[in-house]
């Protein structure tokens, strides 16, 4: 499961189903799809659905993030990354706020996977102490096996 809470904000991804692809890539499994239920929440909206990720794009995210921590820890600039899920229900821009200890996320959720879904943008800072936890739950979901 990743999980980002704050005063304001819940963003839940919770895998349930695991479904691997043996033919495209056997051997790393970089195109299995982890198929998963998103919550977010922030005062006066509660969206729920469903939305699958490939390993790759998770790995992608991960070391996306591993990155912006390392930036911040040695207080480097970085270049924004911009991430589109497969489905296209999940996009996020991933930017280091010059000058500071933050990074800031912003999103677009579209609980269903076709242009005329409605769609949540928004976006929320994070320092460096949500890293940890991020990055083990990327992990997680990664190797997880439903």
């Amino acid at each position: 499961m990743f999980y980002l809470k704050n005063e304001e904000f819940t963003f839940t991804i919770s895998p349930y189903e695991r479904v691997i692809e043996t033919e495209i890539d056997p051997e790393h499994h970089r195109w299995d799809w982890i198929k998963s239920f998103i919550e977010f929440s922030v005062p006066g909206l509660t969206a729920r659905f469903q939305t699958e990720f490939t390993v790759g794009e998770l790995q992608t995210l991960r070391e996306q993030f591993s990155a912006h921590y390392d930036a911040l820890i040695a207080q480097r600039e970085i270049k924004p990354f911009e991430f589109r899920s497969e489905r296209r229900q999940l996009n996020m821009i991933i930017r280091k706020v010059v000058g500071t200890e933050d990074v800031v996320i912003e999103y677009e959720l579209r609980p269903e996977a076709h242009a005329d879904s409605v769609q949540v943008k928004g976006d929320f800072s994070i320092n460096e102490s949500y890293f940890a936890d991020i990055l083990k739950r990327l992990d997680d979901m990664i190797t997880w096996v439903s």
